[in-house]
């Protein structure tokens, strides 16, 4: 199968954040880039460009991310990087993507589909929290089980402590440094459109919660361009992964995703089935994937 009887989805995980860097779980909390992230998206988006400078490919003008700012902010240098200018939709059960492609988008612009369903895990009342202190806290085992195993749940968060409050906030003083941002806020638009939004995760939950989504839209869109791009977390990709491929319950927990390295899935014009993947960067991915691995068990760069 040669490339042009495929379509080419770039999928990667948004640049370093500022909790990533301190080791602390971040979840559905708002934590921007650091300079290393902005820096690595800069670099991921030059990826794909000699990438589709070398395949004779148009860069992908439909992307994808999550509602949570890292990868807002990831995907908007990589456009600047591109040169694409870009047009941000929030999308809900209720929205009506099919008709945004035919009577609002503009081919010279990149439409960025934004949804909570490619937010990262949620992980719960560990958001905010540093990884070594849980693993201290739990011993290594249910550590690795609630972090890595496909059904492992971390204990629910209480957003009443954990989700900055709209009035009177007593922020730290609470004991958490670092909240969620308040969901009345934030997904005021998914609020009202009945969504459910969850208090904590397993990997499961987030394959159940991102299938349709992968299924009906990004998939379904790349009849629309041949190409997309999706913008995500460590969770929500290993989701995409295991839906593609069809990866088992067992295997997909020693599925590692690095900090902003493209990987290109490759599918079948025709059926949509997955062809093969890899990665624009293969070496460096081996060695930030295996750093993803260690963490709580060591100091990260």
């Amino acid at each position: 199968m040669t490339g042009s009887d495929t379509y080419k989805l770039f999928v990667l995980r948004h640049g370093q954040s500022e909790l990533n860097h301190e080791n602390i779980f971040c979840g559905w909390i708002d934590a921007g880039l650091t300079e290393k992230g902005k820096a690595q998206a800069k670099n991921a988006a030059a990826l794909i460009k000699v990438h589709c400078m070398a395949n004779s490919l148009e860069p992908p003008k439909i992307g994808y991310t999550s509602r949570l700012v890292r990868t807002q902010q990831t995907i908007e240098v990589m456009l600047e990087e591109l040169n694409i200018k870009p047009n941000y939709r929030v999308v809900t059960k209720s929205t009506n993507v099919d008709k945004i492609l035919r009577e609002e988008w503009s081919r010279e612009e990149a439409l960025v589909l934004q949804t909570w369903r490619l937010n990262e895990r949620h992980y719960g009342a560990w958001q905010g929290q540093r990884k070594p202190t849980i693993l201290q806290e739990y011993g290594k085992e249910q550590y690795m089980f609630i972090r890595r195993d496909y059904n492992g749940r971390p204990p629910a968060a209480d957003l009443s402590r954990e989700m900055v409050q709209e009035v009177d906030d007593k922020g730290s003083l609470t004991g958490y440094d670092f909240k969620e941002p308040n969901r009345r806020v934030k997904y005021n638009l998914e609020e009202h459109s009945g969504e459910t939004l969850p208090n904590n995760e397993s990997l499961s939950d987030v394959v159940e919660r991102l299938d349709g989504f992968l299924n009906q839209i990004i998939l379904k869109n790349l009849d629309y361009c041949s190409s997309g791009l999706v913008v995500a977390h460590g969770s929500s990709v290993r989701s995409i992964l295991k839906i593609i491929e069809g990866i088992s319950d067992t295997d997909i927990k020693d599925v590692e995703i690095p900090n902003a390295i493209p990987l290109v899935i490759e599918l079948d014009r025709h059926t949509k089935m997955f062809v093969r993947k890899y990665y624009l960067d293969p070496e460096l991915a081996k060695i930030n994937a295996e750093k993803v691995r260690n963490e709580g068990f060591e100091k990260r760069d």
